[in-house]
């Protein structure tokens, strides 16, 4: 049990034994409810009394348990006090609540489970696209870490409904499930997918076996790491200047240049148009390198000659300012 919950439960079980001690001298003694709970917190707090005190041998005998109980539960929630201060859970705690308030104002956010190794590379990426996003994890530390970076955070079990309502589940547009487990990523991805039918879920596959399953679940992608590491490792060592053009190109915050998706607009004036007539490397500069149909189909290099239709996802080369370029052009 963590410092907070045991506060809670320090002040919850003198709340209740201040209302037991009202209540009880109120019938031993015949006080009224303000006598009553002025000497119930005088005992409690082991002040002393003044001008009220018991009369009848039960009552003085109840003071006694109150005395002997309030001593111990008064230390115990100080202790606890205490720790909350010192270890600095009072203001992550005050800015969790905080923080979850502003996380049920989130629309199309993304949801990632698990800050390990895997989620931190996902949780960089993000941020460098500055796409909204939520971190669920149990290890607390973590959690502290990215809370600092004013990263949103959420604490608990990514398997359990409730969790993942905190997360905004239900208007989230998307799901990363990155936990070391590929039996608890699949029980995330079944969760998310009952709770919210329409959300993009990619999950990690530790185990080649587990990716039909992942799939069964409910997951749009399941990504290995060990399989991506091993063919880039492979490639690497055959193509290495390949590799490192493509590697500098995808990660490289410095460098100019970005592979981005962009969809055509039903009202875009390139709907219908050949390649070679869009203007789209007169007008804006990029480099269109696949187009990815509605009906999934992708067309890799395509030709000049490939008509644009609605709804086409462009996979597009280029600069941040011809890339804004070409998203007016694909929504107008």
């Amino acid at each position: 049990m963590d410092a907070v919950k045991r506060l809670f439960l320090a002040l919850a079980l003198i709340s209740l034994l201040i209302l037991v001690g009202v209540v009880t001298f109120i019938y031993l003694e015949g006080f009224t409810p303000l006598e009553a709970l002025w000497l119930t917190v005088a005992s409690l707090s082991t002040v002393g009394y003044g001008d009220i005190v018991p009369h009848t041998d039960a009552g003085r005998l109840f003071a006694l348990f109150l005395i002997a109980g309030g001593v111990g539960l008064f230390t115990y929630a100080l202790g606890t006090i205490i720790a909350i201060v010192v270890e600095g859970h009072l203001t992550n705690v005050l800015g969790r609540k905080r923080m979850e308030k502003k996380i049920q104002t989130l629309q199309d956010h993304i949801i990632i489970c698990g800050a390990g190794r895997v989620g931190e590379q996902i949780i960089g990426r993000l941020k460098k696209e500055k796409a909204p996003f939520v971190v669920i994890d149990l290890d607390e530390d973590k959690l502290n870490h990215l809370q600092q970076e004013k990263i949103f955070v959420i604490q608990g079990n990514a398997t359990e409904d409730a969790t993942l309502a905190r997360a905004g589940i239900t208007k989230a547009s998307g799901l990363v499930t990155s936990l070391p487990d590929d039996s608890e990523n699949v029980f995330v991805t079944l969760t998310a997918r009952g709770m919210n039918p329409n959300i993009k879920i990619v999950s990690r596959a530790n185990l080649d076996s587990s990716t039909p399953k992942l799939r069964r679940a409910g997951a749009d992608k399941v990504i290995s790491p060990a399989i991506i590491g091993g063919r880039r490792m492979a490639i690497s060592i055959l193509k290495p200047a390949s590799v490192d053009f493509v590697e500098t190109l995808m990660y490289d915050s410095g460098l100019e240049f970005e592979i981005e998706e962009i969809r055509v607009n039903e009202l875009s004036l390139l709907v219908g148009k050949e390649l070679k007539d869009s203007r789209i490397k007169q007008e804006s500069g990029v480099m269109v390198v696949a187009i990815k149909r509605q009906s999934e189909e992708v067309i890799h290099n395509p030709n000049s000659d490939t008509i644009i239709q609605m709804g086409d996802l462009l996979i597009v080369l280029g600069t941040r300012k011809q890339l804004e370029l070409l998203e007016k052009l694909a929504a107008d």
